[in-house]
């Protein structure tokens, strides 16, 4: 509980992975750290899931499904700037 209210902890970033709900540390700076590398969509998942495994801890068997769900919440995410 000593990291609850620290403004410097990681902020957990909630992702619906596949029905359920996990929260993954350092996603939405992984969307920023993509976001001007000009990478196809194919490309931008496989960045996003090494840079995420970094810090969290993704199942082999569920890459496909982060990945997708990590994709999905990037394209929502990067519309935000473009506006």
């Amino acid at each position: 509980m000593a990291n609850c209210c620290d403004p410097n902890a990681p902020r957990i970033y909630n992702l619906n992975i596949g029905g359920m709900i996990i929260g993954l540390v350092g996603l939405e700076q992984a969307f920023l750290d993509v976001r001007d590398l000009n990478l196809d969509e194919k490309e931008v998942a496989e960045k996003l899931l090494e840079i995420v495994q970094r810090r969290n801890y993704i199942p082999e068997s569920a890459e496909r499904e982060y990945k997708n769900a990590m994709l999905a919440e990037y394209k929502k995410y990067i519309t935000k700037f473009r506006q």
